[in-house]
């Protein structure tokens, strides 16, 4: 716990490092010359405003300004002729040569403008090129030689050399640093980007998991069709439906873990597990009473609960046995379009209970359908219950319970976003089909 904050820190000048080297990496070759000849165009204009600068050589002056457009035009067009980049350290090489023309044509060796040299050396040794440092030290000397090989007159030459030569040095080390500073930089960029890859292959890996823990994406047997699909926020969600044999009866279940993310994906198939597990028992209230007290175990630590539709399901009468903890998103849909919303009695599982869970039943009719849904399909509209109105209204014009997700489906899809868990339900009693049979011939409906 104490090392934590050390560990932050460390992590955050690593990101800043980064950052830096991907801000100049990234850029262009044109992009990193403007800010060279906007300063370079700021030191001519001082030759003429500031009267202690002095033009020492006309025709050197001419020639740096010269040189510095025509690099600088290199530097827009080299992209073009150099994909790969491995001319782009000729701009900054060119770019020496002309602050050591400037600098002879502005007080020869004693110029003010040597500092000039700073962007392009910093620019070779932040290069990813091997030798940069090399190459950004010798960018330096000749900054500082040029003027005596164009014929500086200096009256005390071993002194200016002398100067010059500590200058060199002191500009080197820096170029050092930097090139250092450089090749951590890309190192912690490798290393970052070696982890967001691992952990993306983790998170993918596991929502593949919680796919496959869904049941099948369509059932239909004995007389009714099931059919749900799950569309979480992120890559792992908190939400889950499930459905599975019970004996002669089927159980149903959704249930809507608070949050999002990893964290409630794993509650989420923990609570799918403990419900499962009381499918051997006819009391519903077992299952969900199962998952409520391993909630509430871990209430304290984790602040998790969640909201929890659990229903078996009579195939041979339609009857609904069903608890709703805390959810209150379900609706029985009629075949005549009516509807309403079933009642949550309880509270979601996880939280103190003093009583026993209320079971409740409904009987499902042919051409009826129970939809249950998460909360994140109420952001689909306004956000309040009332919106369930619209879902009521989709499934009383589907043909089949698939078709109910099909045509939600292609709603949330609209939507293009949802910031939260999307879990739907559905089950159909379909209207007894009438069939045609001729005999002796005579007609007969059945």
């Amino acid at each position: 716990m104490i090392e934590r904050p050390q560990r932050v820190g460390r992590w955050r000048d690593a990101m800043g490092m980064s950052l830096a080297a991907v801000a100049l990496d990234g850029r262009s070759p044109f992009a990193k010359q403007v800010p060279v000849a906007l300063l370079f165009v700021l030191s001519l204009g001082m030759t003429a405003v500031v009267p202690s600068v002095s033009v020492s050589s006309v025709v050197a002056l001419v020639a740096s300004v010269v040189l510095m457009g025509a690099v600088t035009l290199l530097a827009a067009v080299l992209p073009r002729f150099d994909p790969a980049g491995r001319l782009v350290l000729v701009v900054p090489a060119v770019d020496f040569i002309i602050i050591g023309v400037f600098r002879f044509a502005t007080g020869q060796s004693l110029s003010i403008f040597a500092a000039l040299l700073i962007l392009p050396m910093v620019w070779m040794a932040f290069s990813p090129q091997r030798f940069n440092v090399v190459y950004a030290f010798s960018g330096v000397c000749v900054v500082f030689l040029i003027p005596f090989i164009l014929g500086a007159t200096v009256a005390d030459l071993p002194s200016e050399l002398g100067r010059s030569f500590f200058a060199t040095v002191a500009f080197a080390l820096a170029a050092a640093v930097i090139s250092d500073l450089a090749r951590l930089s890309r190192r912690n960029i490798a290393q970052l980007q070696a982890a967001q890859v691992s952990t993306m292959t983790e998170l993918e890996q596991a929502s593949e998991v919680q796919k496959a823990l869904l049941p099948e994406a369509q059932v239909q047997a004995s007389g009714f069709e099931y059919a749900g699909v799950c569309l979480p926020a992120k890559t792992i969600g908190g939400d889950f439906y499930d459905w599975y044999s019970a004996g002669e009866e089927t159980c149903f279940t959704l249930g809507d873990v608070m949050g999002k993310g990893v964290g409630a994906g794993i509650i989420a198939a923990t609570l799918r597990a403990v419900v499962r597990s009381g499918r051997g028992h006819d009391d519903i209230a077992v299952a969900v009473q199962r998952a409520s007290e391993m909630f509430a175990l871990d209430f304290e630590r984790t602040g998790a609960f969640a909201t929890l539709f659990h229903a078996r399901l009579d195939e041979t009468t339609g009857v609904v046995r069903y608890i709703d903890a805390g959810h209150g998103l379900t609706l029985h849909v009629r075949a005549d379009g009516t509807w309403n919303r079933l009642a949550s009695l309880d509270l979601p599982v996880g939280m103190p209970m003093t009583e026993s869970w209320t079971v409740q039943q409904l009987l499902l009719e042919p051409g009826d359908t129970l939809i249950s849904c998460s909360d994140g399909i109420l952001d689909l509209y306004d956000g309040t219950v009332e919106s369930l109105r619209h879902i009521a209204y989709i499934v009383s014009v589907s043909s089949s319970a698939a078709n109910v997700i099909v045509r939600i489906g292609a709603l949330i899809d609209d939507a293009n976003l949802h910031d939260d868990d999307i879990t739907i339900l559905a089950l159909r009693r379909p209207e007894r089909v009438r069939t045609t049979i001729y005999a002796d011939d005579r007609l007969y409906a059945e």
